[in-house]
């Protein structure tokens, strides 16, 4: 098939996009457009943050990670009907034009401190440094969001510091909403014997804080309720959006109200034969979580490869996880809760070191990608 596989390109080396390219380049001429220069286990995030070291592994360039893909440093900016304009760091723009196209440029956050904008691999290292000496220092620290990320750097930072005062505020009713309530409360419990004060129903005033900056100077947050929470570091979780505002000229009608891509069953972006869509960005009725983008990947790779072949036979359909409150939330290195299909809420600490708790799914991830742990 290597001599009659035809091109494909992928805006987007999150999982997902990574994944995919990995999988493709085995027999087939991929490029994978992305600012960044390397791969980050996203997972990793929160460990990294108050354990600068553990970035090491979770940190893969892109050259070794995907030898057989040409890469370019570059974001989409433009969806066409003749392919993705993409801008490099310089502004310069070019068109990107292939036989299939796969956008998974996943979702952009209030700040970059869950996924960088577009530093290199040795930048990034360099702010995980950063940071961890501004945690040191911070004896107040607010933490806005209580959603995964919001509660598992709370987590992080109460068992490996837990002489530090730390808030969560959170503008839903409870933490971890997206997922069962006995896991919310289970969660809640132990970061509250930590001595973590978790705010709910309660959000930042306009203003209040600078959630774009991630270093930003000790203040004083407002709330929307008057509560006023002094801090020396405030660290923005609030969950991310679609990042598919390179949609909104040609094909905004193809989002929907969230600013998500409306796919098919076979993952094909709606009414294009040749271009397909994974992972937080698209429609699908589902929890936006790493655990289903392998299934994504595998539906996406067939039907990228018989649209290739020109075969007429039925594509693979994905069938979204709706209503599944699947998810596997750390609370340090050593402990976390779960709730898993057939098992239910699973507490017990050792199954979920594991199970995530110990590991951040980096090992999982550098397999996957062709690399052991190291």
């Amino acid at each position: 098939m290597a001599g009659s596989c035809k091109t494909i390109a992928i805006y987007g080396g999150g999982i997902g996009g990574a994944l995919l390219a990995r999988r493709l380049s085995k027999d087939c001429n991929v490029t994978l457009i992305d600012p960044l220069d390397y791969f980050e286990v996203p997972m990793s995030v929160p460990r990294s943050l108050v354990d600068p070291e553990f970035a090491e592994p979770a940190m893969i360039p892109f050259a070794v990670a995907l030898p057989n893909v040409t890469r370019v440093r570059a974001r989409l900016v433009e969806w066409t009907a003749n392919g993705g304009r993409i801008a490099d760091a310089d502004g310069l723009r070019s068109l990107v034009r292939a036989d299939v196209s796969v956008l998974a440029t996943g979702s952009r956050f209030s700040s970059s401190l869950m996924r960088s904008e577009g530093e290199t691999m040795d930048e990034r290292k360099a702010f995980y440094r950063r940071f961890h000496a501004r945690l040191l220092a911070a004896d107040r620290i607010l933490i806005v969001g209580g959603g995964p990320i919001g509660i598992e750097v709370a987590g992080e930072i109460s068992e490996a510091f837990p002489q530090k005062r730390v808030t969560v505020i959170e503008a839903g009713a409870r933490i971890l909403g997206g997922t069962s309530l006995r896991l919310s409360e289970h969660a809640r419990g132990v970061l509250a014997a930590r001595g973590v004060t978790i705010v709910t129903d309660e959000r930042l005033a306009d203003g209040a804080a600078p959630l774009h900056e991630t270093l930003a100077p000790a203040g004083e947050a407002l709330t929307n309720r008057g509560r006023s929470i002094r801090y020396d570091l405030l660290i923005s979780c609030i969950g991310g959006r679609p990042n598919t505002d390179f949609m909104r000229s040609q094909f905004g009608h193809l989002l929907d109200s969230m600013g998500r891509i409306r796919v098919d069953g076979h993952l094909r972006v709606a009414d294009e034969d040749r271009v397909f869509a994974l992972g937080d960005i698209t429609d699908l009725a589902e929890n936006k979580m790493a655990w289903h983008i392998h299934g994504q990947v595998i539906v996406a790779e067939s039907n990228i490869r018989a649209v290739l072949s020109g075969g007429a036979g039925p594509l693979k359909v994905y069938r979204p996880k709706t209503n599944v409150p699947t998810m596997v939330v750390t609370l340090g290195s050593r402990e976390g809760v779960a709730h898993l299909p057939v098992l239910g809420l699973v507490t017990t600490p050792w199954v979920n070191r594991m199970a995530k708790s110990a590991h951040m799914l980096v090992p999982k991830f550098r397999k996957a990608l062709g690399l052991v742990q190291g």
